[in-house]
């Protein structure tokens, strides 16, 4: 395959209503739908990029302008809302683009999410970001059963990080160079657990400095950092050079 022709989007929404507390999984299901038929079903059903593990390549951000409401368990949204969606495959991004102005936004969990704007942002040029997770990234080793979770400052996690981006890479026949995720400012209540259909996922918010060539760094910006991209881990967003 060529070089990667996806990009990221920064969508501008409006809703009035309470979502759960986990509205992942819905605000999943309503991307799928926006999605054009058969795009969206095989997407879903078996990825667009075949490999020893099918890929996806798509990741989204946490709806960002929610008010937790504690007695509730649950998130206020009142008004305007930003919701980010990258991937490096363009008929994806370009689907769900056309499958946004056709409906005229979202629904979540029976929330209408009304589309007000949005834009195609553009990526840093460089191999050599810091970048901010609007969504947590999550690294982790499954073995006899068992799942391990890792913190940035443990060498796993870059460790999985790199692996990782290197079989997205090599999915797309694209060089795998080295490529570095260093967390910048680490702290412990950068952890999140968030409950995707009934399983806890331990994820990492926070600051992290990426560094390889830069169709990797593109890759990564495109494609999330780490597992579960898919259902939105691992949305990481630009916040300058170093």
């Amino acid at each position: 395959m060529g070089p990667i022709k996806g990009g990221r989007l920064k969508l501008r929404l409006y809703a009035e209503g309470h979502l759960p507390v986990t509205y992942r999984e819905g605000l999943q299901a309503a991307l799928y739908r926006a999605l054009p038929s058969p795009l969206g079903e095989t997407l879903h059903e078996r990825g667009l990029v075949s490999g020893e593990r099918p890929l996806k390549l798509f990741v989204f951000s946490r709806l960002l302008g929610l008010r937790y409401l504690p007695e509730a368990k649950a998130f206020a949204a009142e008004g305007e809302l930003t919701l980010y969606f990258a991937s490096a495959l363009e008929e994806v991004l370009s689907g769900l683009v056309r499958g946004l102005w056709e409906r005229g936004g979202l629904e979540v969990h029976g929330l209408p999410l009304r589309l007000l704007g949005l834009e195609l942002e553009p990526l840093p040029p460089g191999g050599r970001v810091v970048v901010e997770a609007l969504a947590p990234i999550t690294v982790y080793r499954t073995e006899g059963g068992a799942t391990r979770y890792f913190n940035p400052l443990n060498r796993e996690f870059g460790l999985l990080l790199e692996a990782n981006l290197r079989r997205k890479a090599e999915a797309l026949g694209l060089e795998a160079g080295p490529f570095q995720v260093r967390p910048l400012g680490f702290r412990p209540q950068h952890k999140r657990l968030e409950r995707y259909k009934g399983t806890w996922v331990e994820g990492w918010m926070g600051r992290f400095r990426l560094e390889g060539p830069p169709h990797l760094v593109r890759l990564a910006l495109l494609s999330g950092l780490g597992a579960k991209n898919s259902q939105g881990f691992g949305f990481v967003r630009e916040v300058g050079g170093c």
